[in-house]
């Protein structure tokens, strides 16, 4: 085929292929490619992080094909699509081309196939009636008025949060009811993305948070002429409307499984559910606890190592950790026990941190290739260090010889610590700390050793104490000033900060996040909580020792003991003894992952209807569960409560009396106990075993729904029993014979057909055929003289399931119990049923739930079989309770032969024996839970979690109430489930009254049994700018409302299992521009670890940056993954199941979080680029401008961090955020290419990056286009008329393109100025160029009008020079100014003021070159140095230009380069101090990405006029800011650009 491209002449969107005539096959090849314009937009249609070629995307194929054929545009055929099966999924890439072949029959039916894979199935049918096809209107049910509460934000984060991660044009939903019922799709002009949005519309509606994917359409009716007349409609009224992006009305008719949108039907959409990936996350969970640092107490080896490495790190505020272990021959100690491995494994839970270990040995003692990658061996006896270590480690270094210890010290820098694991025996190591200047920090024993970790003494100056509290902030005007530098502190001065007499203080997540401010290196923290110490003084000998050690947090407890808070790893759950469990399958189709899981029977169900399980069975259903071959279509339509997939359908065990019985139950019957269900419970007679009795509830109460409810079966009926061997099969064989029916049944081995002969002597040889083909359909034909048999009692599927149907004999039953061909939808041919027959789907779960018809009858037959002996055991195979995979495995295997059945209880043990299976927390169905910010993002799954771990009464607090679509959904679901929500609103539950009235309120509803505090709000700024407002604002919803909470729970919820408050890695680790949020954190923190102290429930959880929902994952509209401060989204699932795990803890203070893999150091920067353009998603370099800034190219506020941090972390780079905003690619080249010597002490290597090429930045890439010539264009002829004229004047090229993005949404009348020139003598071109401009603004002033002068870049001088003008005739106005002022330009271009005129012109031409063409200058530099003249100079230049660039011609670069020549020259003479202020206001719109200059706010601009000056600051760069609304309002006036 023919390459394709878009026809953009045409409404519709569709391949400009359309215009062949003719093709004469009936198969056509398609191509797609992502780099191809047709098919780029089908990269937005990712599900469960795969491209996936969307299904509506092969139908339209088809169509394509059709128009071919017929040699018409297909747009314009209608078209039927029937029976649409899509049989597997075309992965697309980025890389390699997806190859379909389409195939269209004569009668209709298709086929799509890929690399030989049949895709998709259908038929495919013109119409020239396409009315008629589609549902008659007045058929249709009437529109519902359902409001669309759903906004698109909405939708796709709940698509999102299902594993849909759509984009571009796939996110077509606009609006919808919180039904899913009906909505609004955005028409993009292309047919695939509309249909597409039609099937996510189907789903929406659906109550799940499973996967699913289309597997057919029954009927798809595409009309293009209705479609045509419904976008018609849908533009009544509407001004200058075009097709593209307008708002059509979608509507799901689910009594008529039908779908309406435009001109589409789409009726019998089917979707099955597909396992999602398990990306299981790498999660560190600790616990946050006081350590005392001088008790000598026994502890782990791995945690006095990770106490030890915190220690140090909290101390250095450095991401490249450098330390030295010496291990001598005398040291007896393995290599998992070094404390270099330790080292390493508790780093790498630090975020960011790298370490890089030198080991001090014998050349053999260790196998390099045993050792972690980032430890060294060096030799023993010539050690070479290279940088100075922040840990020295080794063993008994206080007892060996001094010449080694003194050569280790050398090792160390400048407060560095040393690691000494000495003999438990000897303790004496005073004499070193005097003579070394040393400090004990830790102390601390395992089994065989002391820990001790010590410090080089600092000398310290000046300390200033400031007293911090939580009820007030007087202190915080005082310590601003200490940490902004204004009393200019020494660099040993210390600035202690002391919180004592309350034990809840919140000093330690201020000092944490003040830590990383600037100003932060000075702080240290003492917090007292010891009651009885004596009052905080530098004098006190008790406080003067501690402070010696300048340590950073420094924590006082009872009897003197020193210590501070350390994150230590908490352990992994194991399984424990619980009094009721279940199997669960954690990954479906998983065999290995099946677990003993706690349940909540013990506390949640009635004694008398609970049965203690002796033996469970399984069941093929069960296999096939747990295997993930079996998926319904029809569960998407049962709703998430029901979608859970439980294994094991019985049991047998003792009742509440004692009773033997067995029994039925539809859920986790593989338990130790199960609810019974009274009409499938039976006593089981007193001669049989449990073993016996174990084969029976479902094998029978199957056969006797089959064969007697529905198959009639009868004395002298002839009946085909297929894998008789089974259970289901050894039973019906049995029930047959004893009702005197002839049996013919079938096999798969020899040793099954010999195990039917020797249990069922009377079936004859002849009457045994073979389950594995059809040749048994032979064998009954044979043997009945071709009559066929009554009644058919199949398991087998597909051809085998044909041949069954055909082996029927007239008005014979065919009673089918598998489920696959079921599920499966497989045809069956009609015609088969001119026979009268039945043919009966036997599901015997349906029969568990509600109130089935057949259900007393079916429990009475197996009651009677049981009593008169008809029912007999079956042959059985046991496992073990543990053995749950091998039982699984050997089903599936199809080896065995009767049921196998699991021992759950063994004998002689009490019936009310634990069970060993991992704790699980469960909600309470009685019982209150309260959620404060349960409607934000976090909050809204929190309470849907607990919603289904059992809650039915929740209390949701909320500032706002609901005020989106997405939680009128949730809380609409919810409340379908029966349960009680009570959203509370207007209440500050830091006040005691609305505490009280909260936990009253919810006391009435039920008695509270968790209360959870979720409130969050944001107030971040470093320590400078805070105030006591913005401490009191973070304070109140968290620090007060925990308090306020605790002190009234105590007395009014008696029955309270769970306090929980959300506290933050900001408070644990500390986050600059967060003292306040940090500080009430801890405060919440400590109420916690006071509650539990007391024997209260006290949780509190520092998470780290979640993903799926809440505040980071509303500020990324893609599912890129984010590095944020080394850290990775922990994913909202992941969060659920930790919370889990921490609910059923006992620690207060617990903390999760994702640890961003570290990569190893590079070992030069050939990567540099690569990994920039990487993060910026940028696949080919080719294509991007080498001297545009990153933020021109895409780069958002979170690629910022993750470059800033990636180029520290793997580069040793440093720099700002404003430099990092206004880095190129030529810039970054250039420091890949830089032979840099490292003379910094803290290994940092500076770049000077904003060095500005201000050409480069204020010129952009201008086309021919770009020059009109025009010097006034009016712009505004559609517009009514208006008081006030718009001027427009661009930048430094003098295009006014510039400002095409704005023109359409301004609501006054334009007109847009242009300022080219081609006079290289210019003398004064400013005020040229003013006197020019003035000639054509005037007439447009006529009436009285008004002026908007809106000037971008240097355009704002002659904007201000025009108002000057303008002014003196008595025109009034306002000034509009985007990133652009007269002394900013001013100061950009103050470095040329030195250099005479001939370097100015090289700067101009070769800065003009590198904008289009970077480092192709180089080549012309000495040339041009070499000329005399301006002409001269721009004949070299433009023989070099014009040889590479096309984009503009001779004339036009000619007036560009003379343009901006003259522009730069004239800065030099513009004086305004010299001119008389204007009149006007000024708004200036600042670029917050703009080049770092120093210079007030305004830029000076309140010189410039007697009116106000407004600044605000506008996202983008210099370029961008022109795309902004904020832009626009500015123009327009609106607010907040008010003067």
């Amino acid at each position: 085929m023919p390459s394709s491209r878009w026809d953009h002449s045409k409404n519709w969107y569709i391949p400009s292929f359309e215009t062949q005539t003719f093709i004469k096959s009936r198969e056509r090849y398609v191509e797609i490619l992502f780099n191809d314009e047709d098919y780029d937009y089908m990269c937005g249609h990712v599900i469960d992080g795969r491209n996936l070629l969307p299904a509506t995307s092969y139908l339209v194929f088809v169509w394509q094909t059709i128009g071919m054929m017929k040699g018409i545009t297909f747009t314009t055929i209608p078209i039927i699509f029937r029976d649409v099966n899509f049989i597997r999924a075309t992965h697309l890439t980025k890389s390699d081309a997806i190859k379909l072949i389409i195939a269209i029959q004569k009668d209709g039916k298709f086929e799509i196939t890929e690399d030989g894979n049949v895709v998709v199935t259908g038929t495919v049918h013109e119409t020239l009636n396409p009315e008629q096809e589609m549902i008659r209107t007045d058929l249709l049910p009437a529109n519902n008025d359902e409001e669309e509460h759903m906004t698109a934000r909405d939708i796709y984060k709940e698509l999102r949060l299902r594993g849909y991660q759509y984009s571009g044009w796939f996110r077509g939903l606009h609006s919808a009811s919180i039904s899913g019922n009906k909505g609004q799709i955005v028409w993009k002009t292309n047919w695939v993305t509309f249909m597409d949005t039609m099937l996510q519309m189907y789903i929406i509606g659906y109550d799940t948070r499973d996967l699913y994917v289309p597997t057919s359409i029954q009927k798809l009716v595409i009309n293009p002429e209705l479609h045509a007349s419904k976008l018609r409609n849908s533009a009544t009224g509407m001004e200058n409307s075009t097709d593209i992006d307008k708002k059509l009305p979608i509507q799901i008719y689910r009594e008529l499984d039908t779908i309406i949108a435009g001109g589409i039907e789409i009726r019998g959409l089917k979707a099955t559910q597909i396992s999602r990936r398990r990306l299981a996350q790498d999660v560190v969970t600790e616990e946050h606890v006081f350590v005392a640092h001088h008790d000598r107490a026994k502890i782990s080896l791995n945690e006095a190592i990770r106490i030890s490495a915190q220690l140090a790190l909290e101390d250095h505020q450095i991401i490249k950790i450098k330390t030295i272990e010496l291990v001598e021959d005398v040291d007896d100690v393995a290599l998992e026990y070094l404390s270099s491995s330790l080292l390493v494994e508790a780093f790498g839970d630090v975020p960011l941190i790298q370490t890089n270990i030198t080991l001090l040995t014998s050349p053999n003692r260790f196998n390099s290739a045993d050792l972690p990658q980032n430890i060294t061996i060096g030799d023993l006896n010539k050690p070479s260090v290279d940088d100075k270590a922040l840990i020295v480690a080794g063993f008994n270094l206080l007892t060996k010889q001094q010449a080694l210890l003194e050569r280790l010290l050398s090792f160390l820098r400048e407060g560095g610590y040393l690691l000494s694991r000495e003999k438990c025996d000897v303790i004496d190591y005073t004499k070193y700390l005097q003579q070394y200047e040393l400090n004990v920090i830790l102390e601390k024993r395992t089994d065989k050793e002391m820990i001790v970790l010590l410090k080089k003494k600092i000398p310290i100056g000046k300390r200033i104490v400031v007293y911090i509290n939580n009820d007030n902030f007087n202190w915080l005007e005082d310590l601003k000033l200490l940490v902004s530098g204004e009393k200019n502190l020494e660099e040993k001065s210390r600035i202690i900060i002391v919180g004592e007499r309350d034990f809840e203080c919140g000093l330690l997540g201020f000092v944490n996040c003040l830590r990383k401010e600037p100003g932060g290196e000075l702080v240290r923290g003492v917090l007292i909580q010891d009651e009885m110490a004596p009052k905080f003084s530098l004098q006190d000998s008790l406080y003067k020792q501690q402070l010696e050690k300048d340590m950073i947090i420094n924590v006082l407890r009872s009897n003197k003991n020193w210590g501070s808070y350390r994150h230590l790893r908490l352990l992994r759950p194991e399984a424990e003894p619980v009094p009721t469990a279940y199997i669960c399958q954690t990954v479906r189709g998983d065999l290995s992952t099946f677990c003993w899981i706690e349940n909540s029977l013990s506390v949640e169900s009635r004694r008398e209807d609970l049965v203690r399980v002796v033996y469970s069975s399984l069941n093929f259903k069960d296999v096939m569960l747990a295997t993930g071959k079996l998926a319904s279509s029809q569960a998407i339509s049962r709703g998430r409560l029901s979608q859970y997939i439980s294994l094991g359908l019985e049991y047998v065990g003792f009742d509440a009396n004692g009773q033997r019985v067995m029994g039925i139950r539809d859920t986790n019957c593989i338990a130790n106990v199960v609810v019974k269900d009274k009409d499938f419970c039976w006593r089981i007679p007193d001669a049989w075993t449990f073993e016996a009795a174990a084969t029976i509830p479902c094998v029978y109460s199957t056969v006797y729904l089959a064969l007697y409810i529905y198959g009639k079966m009868k004395k002298g009926n002839k009946i085909l029993i297929h894998s008789g061997t089974g259970g289901i099969g050894q039973a019906a064989i049995h029930l047959a014979l004893k009702e005197g029916c002839e049996v013919f049944t079938t096999v798969g081995t020899n040793d099954k057909r010999n195990f039917i002969k020797k249990m069922f002597p009377s079936i004859l040889d002849e009457h045994i055929g073979n389950s594995r083909d059809t040749s048994f359909e032979q064998m009954i034909m044979r043997e009945t003289n071709g009559r066929g048999v009554d009644i058919v009692l199949n398991s087998l599927a597909e051809e085998k399931l044909i041949a069954s149907v055909r082996c029927l004999a007239k008005n014979g039953r065919f009673l089918e119990i598998g489920k696959f061909d079921l599920i499966s939808n497989n045809p069956l041919d009609t015609s088969m049923f001119q026979k009268g027959i039945s043919f009966y789907g036997i599901l015997l779960d349906n029969m568990c739930t509600g109130d089935h018809k057949y259900k007393s009858l079916l429990s009475k037959m197996v009651a009677d079989g049981l009593e008169d002996g008809t029912i007999k055991p079956i042959q059985v195979k046991v496992f073990s309770k543990i053995e749950i995979e091998e039982a699984f495995r050997y089903m599936a295997s199809g080896k065995h032969m009767g049921k196998i059945i699991i021992n759950i209880q063994e004998k002689d043990k009490p019936l009310d024996k634990s069970i060993v299976a991992y704790r699980r927390y469960y909600c309470l169905r009685n019982k209150s839970y309260i959620i404060l910010g349960g409607l934000g993002g976090f909050g809204l799954e929190l309470t849907d979690w607990l919603i289904f771990r059992g809650a039915r009464n929740v209390v949701l607090i909320s500032l706002t109430g609901m005020k989106n679509g997405y939680q009128r959904m949730k809380v609409r679901l919810w409340k379908s489930y029966g349960v009680n929500v009570l959203i509370i609103k207007n209440i500050d539950v830091a006040d005691p009254k609305d505490c009280e009235y909260l936990l009253r309120i919810a006391e009435r509803e039920a008695p509270v049994d968790a209360i959870f505090n979720l409130s969050v709000v944001l107030k971040d700024s470093v320590l400078k700018n805070q105030t006591a407002e913005t401490f009191a604002e973070s304070f109140q919803s968290k620090a007060r409302a925990t308090q306020t909470l605790d002190k009234l729970s105590r007395k009014i919820c008696p029955q309270l299992r769970h306090f929980v408050v959300f506290s933050s890695v900001s408070c644990g680790r500390g986050n600059a521009g967060q003292t306040n949020y940090g500080m009430a954190n801890s405060i919440m923190e400590r109420v916690c670890e006071k509650r539990a102290e007391e024997g209260l429930p006290g949780l509190a959880i520092q998470w780290g940056a979640v993903g799926d929902v809440g505040l980071v994952a509303d500020m990324q509209e893609d599912d890129k993954e984010l590095i944020i401060g080394g850290t990775l989204q922990q994913k909202i699932s992941c969060c659920l199941d930790e919370l889990d795990k921490f609910l059923i803890q006992s620690r207060p203070v617990v903390s999760s979080m994702v640890v961003a893999e570290k990569k190893a150091g590079s070992s030069g920067l050939d990567r540099l680029v690569n990994t920039v353009a990487n993060i910026l998603d940028i696949k080919d370099m080719k294509v991007v401008s080498q001297n545009s800034c990153l933020a021109e190219l895409g780069m958002d506020s979170m690629m910022a961090v993750e470059i800033k941090q990636t180029l520290e972390r793997e580069f040793d780079i440093f720099l700002t955020a404003p430099e990092i905003r206004n880095l190129t690619f030529a810039k970054l080249n250039k420091i890949s290419n830089a032979n840099v010597s490292d003379d910094n002490t803290q290994d940092k290597k500076k770049f000077d990056i904003v060095e500005p090429d201000v050409i480069k930045f204020l010129v952009g890439v201008l086309k021919d286009e770009d020059f009109i010539s025009e010097a006034c264009l009016d712009v505004s002829t559609k517009r009514q008329k208006s008081t006030t004229e718009v001027f427009l004047i661009p930048g430094i090229d003098g295009c006014g393109t510039i400002f095409n993005y704005l023109i359409p949404n301004i609501k006054f009348s334009i007109t847009s100025l242009h300022y080219n020139t081609n006079n290289i003598d210019a003398t004064n071109i400013i005020s040229e160029t003013t006197d020019h401009l003035t000639n054509y603004i005037l007439p447009k002033l006529r009436g009285g009008k008004d002026f908007v002068m809106v000037g971008y870049s240097f355009g704002s001088i002659i904007a201000i020079e025009l108002t000057r003008r303008l002014e003196d005739m008595n025109f009034k106005g306002r000034l509009v100014l985007i990133d652009g002022a007269p002394e900013q330009i001013q100061t950009m271009y103050k470095h040329f003021t030195s250099n005479p005129n001939t370097d100015l012109q090289i700067i101009v031409l070769t800065n003009i070159m590198e904008v289009y063409s970077a480092g192709s200058s180089e080549k012309i530099l000495m040339e041009l140095k070499k000329c005399k003249t301006w002409e001269e100079r721009y004949n070299i230049f433009a023989e070099q230009f014009l040889a590479t660039n096309t984009s503009l011609s001779p004339a036009n670069l000619k007036t560009l380069c003379t343009t901006v020549y003259k522009n730069v020259s004239a800065i030099r003479q513009y004086d305004p101090s010299t001119l008389p202020p204007i009149k006007s206001s000024i708004i200036l719109l600042k670029s917050a990405f703009s080049l770092h200059i120093p210079l007030k706010e305004d830029c000076g601009l309140q010189k410039v006029t007697q009116n106000l000056v407004k600044v605000h600051y506008i996202d983008g760069t210099h370029v961008t800011i022109l795309k902004s609304e904020k832009v626009l309002a500015a123009i327009n006036g609106e607010p907040p650009f008010i003067i």
